[in-house]
């Protein structure tokens, strides 16, 4: 076995080291490789049970960090993540929960090729056990699956300013940074989980969320869609204390169209053949 670095002094060339002193010698450096190979086998075997360095922190409400948002497949336009910030805390129709710029929060917005924002998702947390909701109004969403919480709803945000007066901080938030588009209909749900409380909002273009209507029949049952939609947003809420938020597709995104079928190959007709004499 040899060693790189070893060293190559032998009795040829010393020839007045004696045979006792030469071994000696050899034994303190053979010692020396010993201990230095224990020690790098001790370093290596504290760095590999502390993991990698840059291992992915977690992500949840109990970390201080905004959920995630996963968004649903549509033919309609682009997700795009806007961004994770420490931002104000933007219900303005219930307790606010965060001081300052201090709310940890998160956006993902849905936008068409012309540049129309057709839904952004906002969400936050603060740590809080009590996740307080404003009197019941004619906002509130009424669904006996909830588990605490509040759950309100407007079919048409900016409909006499009401945004901009009773969510004046979220208005002027998205809107200081080119996210808004109108018409839009807003869904807010607030619930605590796990002594945290989570808030997410919902500005969607109404045509995803409400069908088309042609008579009163069909006016009066049209609403029922976007309920329905609120509700599946809330339930999404309420699961997002394990750090996603999974938006729930709307219901009347349009589809893609399938692609077309594929011409008919065929070759082209043969020239006509002239008599060769």
């Amino acid at each position: 076995m040899s060693f790189t670095g070893a060293p190559t002094m032998t009795r040829s060339h010393h020839p007045m080291l004696s045979s006792a002193r030469f071994g000696a010698w050899l034994r303190c450096w053979s010692a020396g490789v010993g201990a230095l190979a224990l020690t790098l086998a001790s370093a290596l075997g504290g760095c590999a049970s502390n993991g990698p360095a840059n291992a992915a922190p977690s992500v949840g409400v109990n970390n201080g960090a905004a959920p995630l948002i996963a968004m649903p497949p549509t033919s309609v336009g682009t997700w795009y993540e806007l961004g994770n910030f420490r931002a104000p805390w933007m219900a303005g129709d219930a307790p606010v929960l965060a001081d300052g710029l201090s709310a940890p929060t998160r956006v993902a917005g849905l936008r068409r090729d012309d540049g129309h924002w057709l839904a952004i998702m906002v969400v936050q947390t603060a740590p809080s056990a009590d996740a307080q909701c404003p009197a019941s109004n004619s906002l509130h969403v009424a669904d006996e699956t909830m588990d605490g919480g509040c759950l309100r709803m407007r079919g048409d945000a900016d409909f006499d300013g009401w945004l901009r007066q009773q969510h004046s901080v979220l208005y002027r938030w998205l809107d200081g940074r080119g996210w808004t588009s109108r018409p839009r209909a807003w869904v807010g749900y607030r619930v605590s989980v796990g002594g945290h409380a989570i808030e997410a909002h919902a500005l969607v273009d109404p045509p995803l969320l409400e069908p088309a209507t042609r008579n009163n029949a069909e006016f009066l049952a049209g609403g029922q869609s976007a309920r329905q939609w609120a509700r599946s947003f809330a339930a999404a809420t309420r699961a997002a204390g394990g750090g996603v938020l999974s938006v729930p597709p709307f219901p009347f995104a349009p589809q893609a169209a399938p692609p077309p079928e594929p011409l008919p190959t065929s070759s082209p007709p043969e020239p006509p053949r002239g008599n060769n004499r």
